[in-house]
């Protein structure tokens, strides 16, 4: 079962990928289409897919599309931790506050008590809301984030459930889909907006014609085909998560409770606004916004984790 679930979560990132890259060379085409003052959509495209003309904006968004991807591998980190100020907790940091440490303790404990074989690394951000992701695109180079008032606002057993929710979120291998999704779909609506007022031109003949309406359509579609991307992240991610904790612990309370004062900390204050980073919102232990989330609602999870 363990190793279905990894499978499935490489298959359909590679399949997420495959669509992204997919996306930006049509978009090139299109404009190509457009540069080259096609006199029908289908010549314009016969004659850039078979090279009997250079698709120069197709194969410089290709370019593009492979870049992104290196890019939101080597840096993810800073892609996801960027608009916060955060640091790294180290072990060997003797300067950290009492409450660090134990955080740091609690880590080392649930990666011991989970028999796990590595050691994601672990920051602190600073945030007036509680929540908490995992991120990575391996294991090997994984990283588990904690907000300042998660820290400070749940009891040890309640933050060691998140942290170990967080770490079976890197064990079930779902953390690469995440970014992915989280990141790239961010990039693909800049890029696409982007070639749409760059690149239209001022052609009349009918294949240009054709792509500029296509171009133009996309920029309502491209926001739906990233909805759609979203739901490879299933829900069930979440619900495995938390059993996952609840597995570590032995014990489902901790992780119940900890829902329960996230959930009531987002009602008593509005925090929709307050992250400028959206990349993190996929990856978050709470999605506030229900509607079109890719979290279940903490009701059902709570449900769950007592078996009803």
């Amino acid at each position: 079962m363990f190793e279905k679930v990894i499978r499935e979560n490489q298959t359909k990132t590679q399949l997420v990928l495959a669509l992204y890259v997919a996306i930006f060379l049509f978009i090139g085409l299109l404009v190509d289409v457009v540069r080259i003052n096609a006199p029908s959509l289908q010549e314009g495209l016969y004659a850039l897919i078979f090279f009997h003309i250079t698709p120069l904006v197709t194969l410089g968004m290709g370019v593009l599309a492979l870049g992104a991807i290196g890019v939101t591998i080597l840096y993810f980190k800073r892609i996801m931790l960027s608009g916060s100020e955060y640091k790294e907790l180290l072990p060997s940091d003797r300067s950290l506050s009492r409450q660090e440490s134990d955080l740091v303790q609690i880590l080392q404990e649930v990666v011991r008590e989970s028999n796990t074989p590595f050691t994601p690394k672990l920051y602190l951000m600073e945030a007036p809301y509680m929540n908490a992701f995992a991120s990575g695109w391996s294991e090997q180079n994984s990283l588990i984030a904690v907000t300042t008032e998660l820290m400070q606002k749940l009891d040890r057993d309640e933050l060691k459930a998140v942290v170990a929710h967080e770490l079976s979120h890197i064990r079930h291998g779902d953390i690469r889909l995440t970014l992915v999704v989280g990141v790239l779909s961010n990039i693909m609506l800049l890029a696409a907006n982007y070639a749409v007022y760059m690149f239209m031109g001022n052609s009349r003949d009918k294949g240009a014609q054709s792509a500029r309406t296509i171009l133009l359509v996309l920029q309502f579609i491209l926001p739906l085909i990233t909805m759609f991307l979203q739901t490879f992240l299933s829900r069930s991610r979440e619900y495995m998560a938390d059993s996952g904790a609840a597995y570590i612990m032995k014990d489902n309370r901790p992780m119940i409770r900890a829902l329960q004062k996230i959930s009531t900390n987002y009602a008593q204050s509005d925090f929709s606004e307050v992250d400028a980073n959206p990349t993190r919102r996929a990856a978050y232990l709470f999605d506030p916004k229900e509607a079109f989330s890719t979290h279940p609602t903490i009701e059902n999870r709570i449900k769950a984790l007592l078996g009803r």
